[in-house]
């Protein structure tokens, strides 16, 4: 992956019934992962040991934490300090872009 292009947009492609995803960086304490989902997925609540970053693609989703539930669309950025709990729900079909550091 390094020393190359990428194209988020055209780095996934839509599967019914599950997520698909690709590990662009995945070492230790550190990942950027690009995920795509139809409308209606959602994930289960978890907890990042690391913060977390949201970028969306394409597409709108929400994320609930321990607090608040955001609402994001194409273009918006969200960040999630380490061990907050949150859930993603995929609002329409969408691509996400995620930063684990």
């Amino acid at each position: 992956m390094f020393k190359k292009i990428i194209v988020p947009k055209e780095e996934l492609h839509y599967r019914n019934d599950s997520i698909e995803n690709k590990y662009l960086i995945n070492e230790g304490n550190r990942a950027l992962g690009l995920f795509a989902a139809t409308a209606q997925t959602v994930v289960p609540a978890q907890i990042s040991p690391q913060d977390i970053c949201f970028y969306v693609i394409e597409g709108k989703i929400e994320v609930k934490t321990d607090d608040k539930a955001f609402q994001m669309k194409e273009q918006e950025m969200l960040l999630i300090p380490k061990t907050s709990a949150f859930t993603l729900n995929f609002l329409e079909n969408s691509k996400i872009f995620t930063v684990r550091f």
